[in-house]
């Protein structure tokens, strides 16, 4: 039987990582042709990952699921980008909990924020059964903390008694389960021994939350109970514990893109459509250079990259906190000021402006009133808690003259402030902290910055220290309060003029460790050279940054991947990239706004994760198929800055004529460019017969086969045997690329799209079946 959960989350972002979510399975429409309708991954192993969609139809007789309707208790959250998600429950027996006997830790326990025991997890102190019970240590504030299960799966309107065995120390507090913390069972009477307490409730919703905490407010410190032999059961009474554990299988995570509302007859529903997470990294039509996205991302305070045209007269800030534009001044008489006429960080391909004063005390150079305050709201003034952090980017081969001075605005007699500037003579860096008593300078012992080569400086207030191209120096500099201006290749008083370009000036403010200097650090490799070199996923995850995505699940061994300095497209389309120069896989997580990225190597020789039979299937619809859909016999393959080369199957080509493909991937050399280009040409030379299509009714299947089928995913490798006589052999191994997904009431029925899995067959030395002379001895890369 499907059991299936619905579950929304009004008011949340799909990326929010504590949605409160609000049950809506009694309103899906499932019987009478209604069902939960699924599509996820590709069509084929060649093809790209699609965004996954989710569609459903829910009652709404009573106007609550009404965008716009101030009645509802989710008004005004009725909305497109509301977070949704499905899950199916299959039970093992009775019992609906992932971890009846706390035999292994599956992290289904846990605390509600706030709320935490002082410590809890597996324990041998005193078991009922097996080897391992449950210890929570309670806390001495409130009722010492709350451990809670969420239930899944559950029918909505009858009655179900969940209970647990229970060992309380003699003078520690009783204990006492609930239902969502309203529906209270009896505490527990005894100490020193186990004993079994419950709650009956009857159901409201598909899905509640098991809890268990004391009857005491504040225990004391060190009072602890142990838990074993937990169960949740229809009926409204315990009856003999079962150990076989139900399982929860995450279907759809994505948010609404539609929400329409309409009528059939007199009867409201609404039918919505919904997207997973793979959708928000294609909102954005182009990114700016990786330098940008990261000095963005890690939330600057004040941001001037310098980057306008020729023609500008003044330079934006793009913070996103509204501080004023940064204007020319005047010094003295003549020299001047170029927006576009230089470059900045080398691998931007931003311009930047070129700073060509008369001399050290006449010329142009930029300031900007720092409004509001870095440490301070521009709404109310109220102050942001933090300390300092300044960047910037600049290039000159002339010593002695200020890169960018924060000064108090207060006239010279009285004025105080922290300037950057290069010592006269050996273009050390330098930081001058002065008042108007005097100024202190702090020397640096950097090499000579006066170079003619563009160089990256981060200073930390707190640290007391600066960061000049990557590398660390101790500074000595005190903290300092906000200043009010900030000169740009000027000192405070419009001196010391800087001669060549300035780029990337940025300001933090630090709390609570964010950003880490560290983050701030790396922004010299993005300007350096785009991150080139580093891992494909550890890309990947950059990218997915950028367009606010989480996390990125890595799966399998990773090849590097070259610079994507300068960008400049949707951040999915760069993720693309990235996904093919790996050979991989990029797609949704099922249960989390994260995106799992798997490298080429997870197909490698795959092992069958479970059996199919031919008759087993009920339907009719498997199909194989032999035509030139996947046929490559030519490839042109090319890198960033590397050789056009090009790799061929002679045999095929005299067969079948020429199938050319175009490979143009970020590899880090040509021969693995050569490497790639030749695996192409080896899998698809000349493609076999394979099945395409498998459609399964899961709901007809054993209970370990359904539940195997319900954890397969992209890439999952299934076998299928007893093939009619008809068939090109009698089992076939196959890959899943994608599939369609229709839940509607007793059934549960999954098209798979399918590829030949030993196309992913690769050569293992004195392997009886992958080492197979001229047919599986290929040579993975």
């Amino acid at each position: 039987m499907t059991r299936v959960t619905v579950q929304a989350g009004f008011g949340y972002s799909l990326v929010a990582p504590d949605i409160a979510w609000v049950d809506l399975t009694r309103r899906v429409q499932l019987a009478g042709g209604g069902e939960i309708s699924i599509t996820r991954g590709a069509s084929d192993e060649l093809s790209e990952t699609q965004t996954g969609t989710m569609s459903l139809e829910l009652d709404n007789q009573d106007g609550w699921l009404t965008p716009g309707n101030s009645a509802s208790p989710y008004w005004p959250n009725v909305r497109r980008s509301t977070p949704i998600r499905v899950l199916t429950t299959v039970l093992g027996a009775k019992n609906y909990l992932t971890q009846p006997g706390f035999e292994v830790d599956d992290g289904s326990w846990s605390a509600p924020a706030g709320q935490e025991p002082s410590g809890a997890g597996p324990d041998t102190g005193h078991v009922k059964s097996g080897t391992l019970a449950h210890k929570i240590s309670w806390s001495t504030s409130g009722t010492g903390g709350i451990l809670q299960c969420p239930l899944y799966g559950l029918t909505i309107g009858i009655q179900y008694t969940a209970s647990v065995h229970v060992w309380v120390p003699a003078g520690d507090p009783a204990v006492r389960l609930d239902i969502d913390g309203t529906t209270v069972g009896a505490a527990s009477t005894i100490t020193g021994n186990w004993q079994r307490i419950s709650v009956t409730w009857t159901t409201t919703a598909a899905s509640h939350l098991l809890r268990i905490t004391t009857t005491t407010t504040s225990p004391a410190a060190g009072d602890v109970v142990w838990m074993d032999e937990a169960q949740v059961e229809e009926g409204s009474a315990a009856t003999a514990w079962s150990s076989v554990a139900a399982t929860h299988h995450d279907r759809f995570y994505g948010a609404v893109t539609s929400w329409p509302m309409g009528w059939e007859g007199l009867q409201s529903t609404v039918r919505i459509v919904a997207s997973d997470a793979l959708k928000w990294p294609s909102r954005r039509p182009a990114l700016g250079p990786m330098l940008v996205e990261e000095i963005q991302g890690d939330e600057a305070r004040l941001y001037y990259p310098l980057s306008e045209p020729e023609s500008s007269t003044s330079a934006g800030d793009q913070s996103g906190y509204s501080r004023p534009s940064m204007t020319i001044q005047q010094t003295g008489a003549g020299g001047t000021l170029t927006f576009g006429a230089g470059t900045g960080a080398p691998s931007d391909d931003l311009p930047a402006p070129i700073f060509t004063p008369a001399s050290a005390t006449a010329g142009k150079y930029l300031q900007c009133l720092v409004a509001p305050l870095l440490t301070s709201s521009g709404n109310t003034g109220n102050p942001i808690f933090g300390s300092q952090a300044y960047e910037v980017w600049f290039s000159t081969s002339t010593t002695g003259r200020a890169i960018m001075t924060w000064t108090s605005g207060a006239p010279v007699t009285f004025d105080s402030g922290i300037r950057f500037q290069l010592e006269s003579g050996t273009g050390k860096l330098q930081i001058v902290e002065y008042y108007s008593f005097g100024p202190t300078t702090h020397t640096i012992a950097t090499p000579n910055l006066a170079d003619g080569g563009a160089h990256h400086l981060v200073w930390d207030e707190q640290g007391a220290a600066v960061w000049v191209d990557g590398v660390q120096y101790a500074a000595g500099t005190t903290e300092w309060p906000d200043r009010i201006f900030l000169n740009v290749g000027a000192n405070e008083v419009g001196s010391q003029l800087w001669v060549g370009s300035i780029s990337h000036v940025a300001a933090y403010v630090r709390n609570g460790g964010f950003p880490a200097i560290s983050e701030l650090v790396e922004h010299y490799t993005a300007g350096l050279n785009g991150f080139a070199g580093e891992s494909a996923w550890i890309r990947m995850y950059r990218l997915a940054g950028y367009a606010r995505i989480p996390g990125v699940i890595p799966q399998g061994s990773f090849s590097n991947v070259a610079s994507q300095g300068t960008l400049g497209s949707s951040p999915l389309t760069h993720m693309r990239d990235v996904e093919r120069t790996e050979s991989g896989k990029l797609f949704a997580d099922r249960g989390s706004a994260w995106l799992v990225f798997q490298a080429r190597t997870v197909r490698y020789n795959p092992t069958p994760s479970l059996t199919l039979s031919y008759a087993d299937l009920e339907t009719g619809d498997v199909e194989f198929t032999d035509d030139d859909q996947k046929q490559t016999n030519l490839v042109v393959a090319s890198r960033p800055g590397g050789a056009t080369q090009r790799v061929m199957n002679e045999a095929s080509i005299a067969r079948d004529g020429i199938y050319e493909d175009q490979l143009d991937i970020l590899k880090t050399s040509d021969s693995e460019v050569t490497d790639a280009a030749n695996w192409m040409v080896i899998r698809y030379a000349d493609p076999q017969p394979e099945m395409r299509q498998l459609p399964v009714e899961a709901s007809t299947l054993g209970t370990a086969t359904y539940r195997t089928l319900l954890d397969a995913d992209i890439s999952t490798v299934i076998r299928v045997t007893t093939l009619p006589s008809q068939a090109p052999s009698p089992s076939a191994t196959v890959t899943v690329e994608g599939y369609t997904e229709r839940i509607s009431q007793a059934q549960h029925h999954l098209d798979l799209h399918v590829s030949r899995s030993d196309t992913d067959s690769v050569w293992v030395l004195d392997d009886p079946t992958y080492s197979v002379l001229g047919t599986t001895t290929r040579l993975a890369y």
